[in-house]
């Protein structure tokens, strides 16, 4: 257990090391407040803790719930229950994700109850299609196709502000809590099947989870007045004090309990059942909850307070000076260094790698998906300059993914959305969205509107990067058919010659 803790210590630091590195060096350019330094490097410290912990607390307990309960619904072969688990999961799942909850706690128009829990039930309603499609083989590229259909034609009846929060809400769902889960899920659900196409259909999953809150928040906008556009309070950022980590320690501390509330509700609901947990395994899910509780809320604390003061600051101050042209490479730096070492992306990397017994490395997709990131995040600073309305990113991104779908393999196009689903993780809602909001404050922009989207344009970009290269597999594929078509022809050649 202690070597898998210092493992996971050394993880989160690899993860926070180059941001750290780039902050301190940066503070030594610009003026930033000693205070503030001295928050971020405190908070730096908690945070590499916190998710250490965390990630090990949840290895202990949420995997190994997930796991069993997954096995167990395929032994059942009920699909009602399948259906109705997938759903209770989804949400309760997603009601836990940290990346939502440091979300929630920027949008200040809405209350946080309200957005989690309309998000957590769109995550739930599309585990409930995800399963149904793992279980019955649907086509994922028309699911998707009908599902954003859906999402462009409620975006014409919905106030503009709501558009990027609730694309951005598609974006945080599936991180550190949720991907282990739902992978889990769709591989098991699959097990149950003996088709060809079974193990290509254990993607997709994260894909459809990523869908569900784009449309519950869009349908939330649409019962907003749309008379009245919506308030931002960057109280949050500029009102430092060192209390404030009191303050959060007691606000954080309630709001993982009530987030991890429901998972520990369905696990005794499970194990009365069941009774298919050993002591010595209860005893490891309990500490395991107990060192996530305490883990997630070093981490909440932790981004609350000093990563969303930094980030707003460095976004202000370049976005209020002559060099705000250089805020685009740096984002694009500290975005590309967060992405490549991002845990969930890590998890769905080796996963993809398994399944194409190693023909794709996963350097070069963690590549991909770290160079798509650094593109859409420089792109997200970008549109705050020059005013591009967010519906132009989307039309165009989206419009290109699905175009891709049609020259690349199937598993593909599962294993992008995937990926995207993936790729926004806290840093990207603790830190580059700060820099957005700071950037976008300074220059007199709407920061619903202009800020807000940064998290799914950080979704879409690595999608394409990843069909990318699909489509250079499939090609490769198709060269080396041609080859071994070309060595039996002249094999056939030299055996009638020979005959002659």
């Amino acid at each position: 257990m202690l070597k898998k803790l210092k493992e996971n210590l050394i993880e989160s630091f690899k993860t926070v090391r180059p941001l750290i590195l780039i902050v301190l060096l940066l503070s030594l350019i610009i003026p930033i407040k000693t205070s503030i330094l001295i928050s971020f490097i405190i908070s730096s410290i908690l945070l590499i803790l916190g998710c250490s912990l965390f990630t090990f607390g949840a290895d202990l307990s949420m995997v190994v719930i997930g796991n069993k309960i997954g096995k167990d619904l395929v032994k059942s072969k009920k699909v009602w229950l399948i259906l109705l688990v997938s759903f209770i999961i989804g949400t309760v799942v997603t009601i836990a994700e940290p990346d939502l909850l440091v979300l929630a706690e920027q949008i200040t128009s809405i209350s946080n109850f309200t957005l989690i829990i309309t998000i957590s039930l769109g995550v739930g309603f599309c585990m409930l299609l995800a399963s149904t499609r793992s279980l019955l083989g649907l086509d994922l590229n028309k699911i998707l196709i009908i599902s954003f259909i859906l999402i462009f034609i409620l975006m014409v009846f919905v106030p503009n502000d709501f558009i990027p929060v609730a694309f951005d809400s598609g974006g945080v769902t599936t991180g550190t809590i949720s991907i282990p889960f739902i992978i889990t899920l769709g591989i098991g659900l699959v097990s149950s099947r003996v088709d060809k196409k079974a193990k290509e259909d254990s993607f997709g999953l994260v894909a459809l989870a990523s869908t569900g809150p784009i449309l519950m928040v869009l349908l939330l906008g649409l019962f907003n007045n749309s008379n009245n556009a919506m308030t931002f309070d960057n109280s949050i950022y500029v009102n430092f004090s060192y209390f404030n980590y009191l303050i959060q320690l007691k606000n954080c501390l309630e709001s993982v309990l009530l987030a991890i509330l429901p998972i520990l509700i369905i696990f005794l609901i499970y194990y009365a059942i069941t009774k298919n947990i050993n002591k010595h395994e209860l005893h490891k899910i309990i500490l395991g909850i107990l060192i996530t509780i305490i883990g997630l809320t070093m981490f909440l604390v932790a981004t609350n307070v000093g990563f969303l003061n930094m980030g707003y600051f460095i976004g202000e101050h370049f976005a209020s000076t002559n060099l705000k042209i250089l805020l685009i490479p740096l984002v694009m730096v500290l975005s590309f260094f967060i992405a490549i070492a991002e845990p969930a992306v890590i998890i769905l990397i080796e996963q993809v790698e398994e399944f194409t017994g190693g023909s794709i490395p996963k350097n070069i997709l963690r590549f991909a998906l770290a160079l798509g990131v650094s593109i859409a995040a420089g792109l997200s600073i970008y549109r705050i300059y020059a005013g591009i309305h967010f519906i132009y990113y989307l039309a165009f991104g989206y419009g290109l993914a699905i175009l891709l779908t049609c020259f690349i393999p199937k598993v593909f196009t599962a294993i992008a959305f995937d990926a995207g689903g993936a790729t926004g993780g806290s840093l990207t809602t603790g830190f580059l969205l700060p820099i957005a909001i700071g950037a976008c404050y300074a220059v007199g922009g709407n920061i619903y509107s202009e800020a807000f989207g940064l998290a799914s344009m950080v979704s879409l970009i690595p999608i394409i990067t990843i069909e990318f290269v699909g489509l250079i597999y499939q090609l490769k594929l198709s060269l080396e058919s041609r080859i071994e078509m070309l060595d039996d022809t002249i094999i056939d050649y030299d055996w009638r010659a020979n005959n002659d």
